[in-house]
């Protein structure tokens, strides 16, 4: 789907009120969801008093109490109640090449049994890892493991600013950079600044400049007032949130324009598009070549502790200057054997299994089907795009809002409200998807999981009335 149609549809459905599913039939829903998740809801009680909130994980749906897996396989997940789920989570977006896939598996409980899993010191895995990064990255001539997205964000951001002698970074509405102090800001719907960021002083914002998506203009006036002092513009090269502000066709070009007019070093995000929408990632998939290269969680292919920072070798020579010269970064399990193991196997068995293109052909085929299943109610405007195997099913279109009408912030909330109890069916009926939203493929993914797909949400369109 292209991006004006993409555009258009959001907007037709944000000119309707979103529809709800009567309260009767979403209280039986809610009564099934609690009573077959009988488990999952005594360890949240539990947890409660232990975690607060009860809950560790951002991508958990948490209405009305989050679920507690159990194991996953391939493209199933199971919660510690034996339910059975079509999993299009992924943990988030790293597994490609299914869940358990056991040569990697086998790869890596060998490590743990020969040689243990960190020793603090260097191992050679960590070459091997960063030898296949870099065969497959085009902007990337050297590497920098961290321990996640979010410390490799801090580290791009440190780079930029050390090699360039500048401070200002750019960050464009709506996108996730991690949960750092500095890029916690215009988070999730472009324009809402600081909303989310409760225990950061307004200080740690001198130096950031947000920009919204697609706003051509605005984006050359934010180089041009900081023009000698723009370190960088950090982006998510298919949008915001992992391409839920798709990007323009021209976006991306037209800031690595103005990055070398200025001076200023293009960052790609690339934690979920790396080795996702492309073994190059958006750098590849686009043509266009950022400076530096933020890569997270797929990297090990869901194994922990898992980031890395890349780039121009001229750029990330800061990372290796003598006493006074290099920036600091560092992590104790950063580059340990197990997660630069998992790297340096799983993107060798998704270049073997050709999991990429799999993966991203399930991802058309479910688009394509979900979409012929929506046009069925064209009165709700329900509709599905996708990148590869990065795909978004809209419904309420809460994260369109325009932030200027009167009831914004009530808009977005109603909307919200109704998706999540959209997702509250989906999961009582076997169906995992991230924030109501978002859906990842992996190349395990078949015809089975895109019938249940289909059964479950034909169902929910069985549950809201059609005037």
């Amino acid at each position: 789907m292209e991006y004006q149609e993409i555009i258009g549809r959001k907007k037709e459905i944000l000119s309707r009120q979103a529809k709800p599913i009567p309260e009767d039939a979403l209280a039986r829903e809610r009564e099934l969801f609690f009573a077959r998740n009988r488990r999952s809801l005594e360890i949240f009680e539990e947890a409660k008093s232990l975690i607060p909130g009860g809950v560790e994980h951002n991508l958990s749906q948490n209405k009305p109490f989050p679920l507690a897996m159990d194991r996953a396989k391939g493209w199933r997940v199971w919660d510690v109640d034996g339910n059975e789920y079509v999993d299009y989570l992924m943990s988030g977006a790293p597994i490609i090449l299914g869940h358990g896939f056991e040569a990697l598996d086998l790869k890596i409980t060998e490590i743990i049994r020969d040689k243990g899993p960190a020793t603090g010191l260097t191992s050679e895995y960590e070459l091997l890892a960063a030898r296949e990064i870099i065969a497959h990255m085009p902007g990337v001539e050297m590497v920098r493991f961290l321990q996640s997205g979010t410390e490799a964000d801090m580290a791009a951001i440190r780079i930029a600013r050390a090699f360039t002698g500048r401070q200002k970074i750019i960050k464009i509405g709506g996108s996730y950079h991690g949960w750092s102090d500095q890029m916690v800001y215009s988070l999730h719907i472009p324009g809402t600044a600081s909303l989310n960021s409760r225990g950061i002083p307004d200080e740690f914002y001198t130096h950031l400049v947000d920009v919204p998506p697609n706003d051509f203009d605005a984006l050359e006036k934010a180089f041009e007032d900081n023009k000698d002092n723009v370190a960088g513009i950090m982006v998510e090269p298919i949008g915001g949130e992992s391409g839920a502000h798709p990007v323009h066709p021209d976006w991306n070009l037209r800031i690595r324009e103005l990055c070398d007019r200025y001076g200023a070093l293009l960052i790609f995000d690339e934690v979920v598009t790396g080795f996702r929408l492309d073994m190059g990632g958006a750098q590849k998939y686009f043509d266009i070549k950022p400076d530096l290269t933020v890569l997270g969680k797929i990297i090990a292919h869901g194994y922990p502790s898992a980031g890395a920072v890349g780039g121009r070798r001229d750029v990330m020579s800061v990372c290796a200057g003598g006493l006074g010269e290099k920036i600091y970064i560092g992590g104790t399990l950063a580059a340990n054997p197990i997660s630069t193991a998992a790297c340096y196997y799983a993107l060798k068995y998704m270049v073997q299994h050709d999991a990429v293109r799999k993966a991203s052909e399930y991802a058309e085929r479910l688009t394509k089907a979900l979409n012929a299943l929506f046009s069925t109610r064209g009165d709700l405007g329900f509709f599905v795009y996708n990148f590869g195997s990065i795909m978004h099913y809209v419904t309420t279109s809460f994260f369109s809002v325009d932030l200027s009408a009167p009831d914004a912030f009530t808009q977005i909330m109603t909307r919200k409200q109704i998706a999540d109890d959209y997702q509250v069916v989906t999961m009582a009926h076997g169906l995992c998807t991230l924030a109501g939203t978002r859906m990842y493929s992996c190349m395990q993914h078949d015809d089975e999981a895109l019938n249940k797909t289909l059964e479950i949400w034909e169902y929910v369109l069985s549950l809201i009335p059609v005037n």
